[in-house]
């Protein structure tokens, strides 16, 4: 449980000192830095909804963040459930990207996103964060899949 408390901690504090930079570097919303022309760039966009702008109501958008937050924290710690290290590992990442974007929310009243792919992807700008939840949910499918077909193999 002390590498996951460590991973949450560091990606938090990672997600908000980028968000930090890309204020004082970028500037205003909607600017941008090209890093990898035609690929890749830092683009400040202030994203006041959920996943893809979606859901604009702040109030609910933090009530629903930290129900999410606080119910994968209580299945992580929970005695009843034997859930091994890389399940442990994607809830961690859940928590830590929803963390992120919640202190956003809560401080700045929208969530700051800024890797802009959409040179090569019609994609929505998205954040450190976005990618920590969404490479726990994949951990997490994946190996409850893996599980399932090694057990449905014992059989």
């Amino acid at each position: 449980m002390k590498k996951n408390i460590i991973v949450i901690f560091f990606i938090i504090v990672l997600d908000q000192l980028i968000k930090y930079v890309i204020l004082k570097t970028v500037g205003s919303s909607n600017e941008s830095i090209i890093l990898i022309p035609n690929v890749l760039a830092l683009t400040y966009t202030k994203n006041v909804g959920a996943a893809f702008g979606m859901f604009v109501e702040r109030i609910f958008l933090i009530g629903l963040n930290l129900m999410i937050i606080f119910f994968v924290i209580k299945i992580m710690v929970s005695k009843k459930y034997n859930f091994g290290k890389i399940e442990k590992m994607g809830m961690s990442l859940i928590v830590a990207g929803g963390t992120g974007n919640l202190i956003d929310r809560l401080f700045r009243g929208y969530v700051i996103d800024y890797i802009d792919i959409t040179q090569i992807f019609n994609y929505p700008i998205f954040n450190l964060a976005d990618i920590s939840i969404v490479l726990g949910v994949i951990i997490i499918i994946v190996t409850i899949i893996i599980n399932t077909i090694k057990s449905q193999e014992k059989m």
